[in-house]
């Protein structure tokens, strides 16, 4: 089951894998020859199997319990963590963070950390940079539900850089950056029929884009007038999104290949709102409309060097911020034209996701507490019909849309599901192309901090250990009580504490042992 088909979707996210993939080409090998390893991914089939309702809790107990003691039994016999160890105790970590124990999560976080620091740092992992790419982006989307810092920053040891340069993949796209060090990502308007998406689908992506970068480059010290002039921008798109029609877009007003045409209206209203709202200070231009300061497309996409214009037009407009409105509202021209009877399911997705992105901004309040139930809901089973080999050609999208959702999802009966989601959605980035996978992270983590009101905080400047707040947790699979952690734990890495550590590895300390608990 792990090969098949738990391996294939952490390769790929309609199960359907490339045979150049470095999941399998790399990991799943490894795995396969390693005891260690073959354990822990039979534990973790165990525990899928188990909420699956094919195997019984006590089963899958035992098997949990076993791939812990053969991973101390690995630590015992080694003197610094080598690389099964490290991966072994990264896919317990994610199991953990699926259906086990808040506390056992930050043990075994702990662990993981001083065992990384033990090793010499990221650099020093193998796997072409693979373990570390499985650990870097597990910790991040534990940080994300949590909506804290990540746990593996702070200090040279969690330094990594991936020297390798794949061909970008217009499937990374995403709304949460703009750009990267070779250029500027292409607008969805631009490419809109090589997604399949329809036209008015991926103007509210890009305007999405533009109101993340925004709050992404506001000053740590931004004033209380440039907070404001975003949330407003934020305001006017949610309005302009809300008008659209919630099951599928309207047919006509666009023909195939029109997808960069401007609406008339929103490009002028926009641009004045944020000219207005950020000067040279906030990090936006006031020399020309902030949409179209990304214009120039990669290459590698065969797309040439298109402009992008804001689609659309806002209801809604504050009087004393927003110039004059035309005459004829985008609200009286959808009235007036046919709409498309067949759900656009990507649509309205991605529709309910920018209403839940801007609502957010708008309001500066974190997604946990603006994601309601029913809002939850919708947006994931409205996902869910979407079939998984349309997500991975929209897999930078598809992980934008489960931002809102991963630190709300509790006690919905779907947490599990979407914490996998952006497991996977997290690595396959990161295996498509490591600097999009990390400045998304970083996006993704700062927009977070900013809704919370913690934007001076730096995400580098952890110590490099556990953020998770130990307290009490609801348990999907049993409860495994974690020494590990705590023995790794008060020793950050001085030469005399790594030498004292090796010492107790050596003789059997720093074990986790598995104690009863429930499923």
């Amino acid at each position: 089951m792990f090969v098949n088909l738990i391996g294939n979707m952490k390769a790929s996210l309609d199960s359907n894998p490339d045979a150049t993939n470095p999941y399998i080409q790399h990991y799943i090998p490894f795995c396969l020859r390693s005891p260690l390893l073959t354990r822990v991914a039979i534990a973790t089939a165990a525990g899928w199997l188990n909420v699956a309702g094919l195997i019984d809790t006590t089963v899958a107990m035992a098997h949990k319990g076993q791939a812990i003691a053969l991973l101390n039994d690995h630590i015992k016999s080694s003197l610094v963590a080598g690389d099964e160890g490290i991966a072994g105790v990264v896919q317990l970590i994610i199991n953990e963070w699926y259906w086990g124990e808040k506390q056992s999560l930050h043990y075994h976080m702990g662990g993981l950390c001083e065992m990384i620091k033990l090793r010499g740092g990221f650099r020093t992992l193998g796997l072409n940079g693979l373990i570390s790419k499985l650990a870097i982006t597990s910790d991040v989307g534990i940080a994300l539900s949590f909506e804290v810092a990540p746990s593996l920053r702070g200090g040279h040891e969690f330094d990594f850089q991936d020297s390798t340069q794949p061909p970008l993949q217009l499937a990374l796209n995403t709304p949460l950056i703009s750009t990267i060090s070779s250029g500027p990502l292409p607008h969805f308007a631009s490419c809109f029929e090589e997604f399949r998406i329809h036209h008015t689908t991926a103007s509210i992506l890009d305007d999405m884009r533009f109101i993340v970068n925004a709050v992404l480059v506001l000053p740590d010290d931004a004033s209380a007038k440039e907070v404001r002039k975003v949330q407003l921008a934020a305001d006017w798109v949610h309005d302009r999104v809300l008008g659209f029609p919630p099951d599928a877009p309207v047919m006509g007003g666009h023909s195939p290949g029109s997808g960069n045409a401007p609406s008339p209206g929103i490009d002028t209203a926009l641009d004045s709102q944020i000219r207005r709202g950020m000067d040279s200070n906030g990090g936006l231009s006031t020399g020309a409309s902030p949409t179209t300061q990304i214009t120039q497309q990669f290459s590698a996409y065969g797309l040439g060097a298109q402009q992008q214009q804001p689609t659309g037009h806002i209801s809604g407009i504050h009087a004393d911020v927003m110039p004059k409105q035309r005459e004829r509202s985008i609200g009286e021209d959808l009235a007036g034209q046919p709409r498309v009877e067949t759900p656009d399911y990507v649509y309205r997705a991605i529709r309910i996701s920018a209403i839940l992105y801007s609502r957010a901004i708008m309001t500066r309040r974190p997604f946990s507490e603006v994601v309601g139930i029913e809002d939850f809901l919708e947006l994931w089973t409205t996902a869910w019909r979407v079939p998984l080999a349309t997500w991975r050609t929209l897999l930078g999208v598809c992980n934008w849309m489960l931002l809102p959702l991963i630190s709300s999802g509790k006690n919905t009966g779907h947490d599990l599901w979407v914490k996998s989601m952006m497991n996977v959605t997290l690595l396959q980035m990161g295996m498509g192309h490591w600097e999009i996978a990390r400045r998304t992270m970083d996006a993704a983590m700062q927009l977070q901090r900013w809704l919370k009101g913690d934007s001076n905080v730096n995400l580098n400047d952890n110590i490099g250990s556990s953020n998770i707040d130990p307290g009490s947790g609801g348990s999907r699979s049993g409860s495994v009580k974690s020494e590990f952690g705590a023995d790794f734990g008060g020793r950050r890495g001085s030469a005399g504490d790594d030498k004292s550590t090796k010492a107790r590895l050596a003789k059997g300390k720093g074990k986790m042992e598995p104690n009863s608990g429930s499923t």
